[in-house]
C-alpha cells in the first residue's frame, strides 16, 4: 500500500533525470539492435548467390 500523503507530481519532478536516463538507455539499445541487424542483412548474400567453396585438406 502506498502512503496516503504521496504527491505524485512532486515525485515525478524529483525522478525526472532518472526517467530521462532510462529512456535514453532504451533508445541507445534499440539503435544498437537496428545497427546490428542492418549490418547482418546488408552483408547477406541473395538467394541466387553461389555456395561458398568448401576447404579440403
Amino acid at each position: 500500500m502506498s502512503a496516503p500523503d504521496t504527491n505524485i507530481e512532486k515525485q515525478e519532478r524529483q525522478h525526472k533525470p532518472s526517467l530521462w536516463g532510462i529512456k535514453l538507455a532504451a533508445a541507445v539499445g534499440i539503435l544498437m539492435l537496428v545497427a546490428i541487424l542492418g549490418g547482418a542483412f546488408s552483408n547477406a548474400e541473395g538467394p541466387d548467390a553461389e555456395p561458398a567453396a568448401v576447404a579440403t585438406y
